[in-house]
């Protein structure tokens, strides 16, 4: 039976019958895989038999069209890979059909070259190359695969970190990236990757490509060895660097914790920038306990944060401490004046002004918590009896500490008593007594020898003491130095004056000082006792030692003091008025 083919055809219209298809080229029906031109393997079916319907669907039917007469297969070859696929089909004909299981892909060898015939995954990425963006992402490039007739909606990529011995699975990139190069986020610090890329499309994923290794960026490792060296608002820590990571150390980042470690505030970076061991931590609160940890800064951000080392910021004081002041020399039985005394050591360390003599201040201590210092008040000199010219009694010392107080010196019936102020003397030209440095003024001096009566006033801590110019003349005392730090100004440190033959004080000690003939020293001023006029010689004022201290902090005052505290703005004052013992800080 005669193959029936459609009437007026088309360019290229197929027709299938017996389980082989017909293609009409514009003028005739040809077999497919068989060319006008060409007559098969075995000559018995030819192009003009074809054309001329010889060959019939009976014949195809039953197979009297065979393969050998045909010249080759017309079926699928079916191979695994396009690399084995010119082996598999050595001398493909015209019309050839492969299907790549690789890919999915069915193609037909036009004569020249395979080509596909059907949409397929797309090709796998080529030419990958890595470059680290930060501690936790990397960066790919790559040349695109093939599209294979569907466009490219997204890439996936696969890890591993055991040197590409096992990877994870296949994930796609969200959002979508369908460019190169693509980011891969999410990673840790320091670690070398293998890496593959698929793409993807609407049939599916490509083969995976080579894999490419790169490592993240790393941050410094966490320093150790952490040792502090605290002062009062700052703090010197030592440590040893860890390793630098990706890239220099370029500074340091700083915690603190106030409650002993439970909590800390953000990480701060030091500034200016310091890399080096030891860096300085600054605007700390005095006398606070803290615990601080280290970060490693490098261009690659901020390291492994160190373990916590702890530390105590010391304390610093301001001081006024004032020694007892000295005894005035008491007249003679004839009524003749003399030497008042000295007044105690004046030695100040608050901030604008002055110390004894009228020097600076002094520097603050700085004193650390939870520790004893020692304290003493210095009393008062006794006064020299009326009897003979009996010189009086030098101060004692005022002690806090480190800082010592001398006492004022004496006045005498010759020379005056050298001390924190010099005491002054009588009887002619007799030596002044000497201040000592830093604490106090000389005494005034006897200029009149002829006149043996005459007496000096005895030094304070701001001035000399004022000199015997005359018959009937006696010096007054030095002045003493004002102080707020107990938030008022208050004069204090004043010298003795001296007496004379009018049994009376011709002139009155300095502020602190003795007021009249024979008066004494005011309590704890550490002012010096005035000389007697036929009388007995005024004692000197008693020491006094006062301290001023952030409000944060608790004193004690150990036994054997006595003294107060109150509250003068930011700070606390204690004031500490007899005897001995220790205080301390919490």
């Amino acid at each position: 039976m005669a193959l029936d083919f459609p009437n007026s055809p088309s360019v290229n219209q197929s027709f299938n019958a017996g389980g082989k298809t017909w293609v009409y080229n514009g003028t005739k029906w040809v077999l497919l895989g068989v060319s006008l031109n060409q007559t098969v393997a075995d000559g018995s079916i030819t192009a003009a038999k074809i054309s001329a319907n010889a060959v019939t669907e009976a014949k195809i039917n039953s197979g009297a069209v065979t393969q050998a007469k045909l010249g080759t297969t017309l079926s699928a070859v079916t191979v695994t890979t396009a690399a084995n696929r010119d082996t598999a089909v050595s001398s493909p004909f015209t019309g050839q059909l492969v299907f790549l299981t690789d890919t999915k892909k069915i193609q037909v060898w036009d004569g020249a070259s395979w080509l596909n015939i059907t949409l397929a995954p797309p090709e796998t990425p080529t030419s990958l190359s890595a470059t680290a963006l930060s501690t936790t992402s990397v960066s790919v490039s790559f040349t695109p695969g093939a599209a294979n007739g569907s466009p490219i909606t997204n890439y996936k990529y696969a890890l591993s970190t055991n040197g590409g011995s096992t990877y994870g699975s296949f994930t796609a990139l969200d959002p979508v990236d369908i460019t190169s190069p693509i980011t891969i986020s999410g990673l840790t610090a320091g670690t070398t990757y293998y890496i593959k890329l698929k793409a993807v499309n609407d049939m599916g994923d490509s083969v995976a490509s080579a894999a490419v290794s790169i490592g993240t960026l790393a941050t410094p490792d966490a320093p150790t060895s952490l040792s502090a060296t605290p002062s009062t608002t700052s703090v010197s820590i030592s440590f040893t660097p860890g390793a630098q990571g990706g890239s220099a150390i370029t500074n340091y980042q700083y915690a603190l914790s106030t409650n002993g470690g439970s909590t800390y505030g953000s990480f701060t970076a030091l500034d200016p920038a310091d890399a080096t061991s030891p860096i300085t931590i600054s605007g700390l609160s005095q006398g606070t306990d803290y615990y601080v940890k280290l970060k490693g800064v490098n261009t690659d951000g901020a390291g492994a944060e160190s373990n916590a080392v702890s530390f105590a910021t010391s304390i610093t004081v301001e001081y006024v401490v004032i020694a007892g002041g000295g005894g005035g020399a008491g007249s003679d039985t004839n009524g003749a004046g003399n030497g008042g005394g000295g007044a105690g050591g004046y030695r100040s360390s608050v901030v604008g002004e002055n110390s004894g003599r009228l020097s600076s201040a002094e520097s603050v201590l700085t004193i650390s918590r939870s520790t004893n210092y020692s304290v003493s008040i210095g009393g008062g000199g006794a006064g020299g009896a009326q009897s003979n010219y009996t010189s009086g009694v030098a101060g004692t010392n005022s002690v806090f500490s480190t800082i010592t107080s001398i006492g004022g010196g004496n006045g005498t019936n010759g020379g005056g008593g050298a001390g924190g102020s010099g005491g002054a003397g009588s009887y002619g030209a007799s030596t002044r007594g000497a201040g000592t440095a830093g604490q106090g003024f000389d005494s005034g001096l006897v200029i009149s020898p002829a006149a043996p009566y005459h007496a000096a006033g005895g030094g304070g801590a701001g001035a000399q003491g004022g000199d015997a110019v005359g018959a009937s003349y006696a010096g007054a005392g030095g002045n003493g130095i004002a102080s707020s730090i107990t938030g008022s100004s208050v004069y204090r440190a004043g010298g003795g004056g001296s007496g004379n033959i009018n049994n009376s004080g011709y002139s009155a000690g300095g502020l602190g000082g003795g007021g009249t003939a024979n008066g004494n020293g005011g309590t704890n001023l550490g002012g010096g006792g005035a000389g007697g006029a036929a009388r007995a010689g005024g004692a000197g004022g008693s020491g006094v030692v006062i301290l001023r201290y952030p409000n944060t902090l608790t004193i004690t005052v150990g036994a054997g003091l006595t003294g107060s505290t109150s509250t003068v703005g930011s700070n606390k004052v204690t004031t500490l008025t007899a005897g001995s013992g220790n205080v301390s800080w919490a």
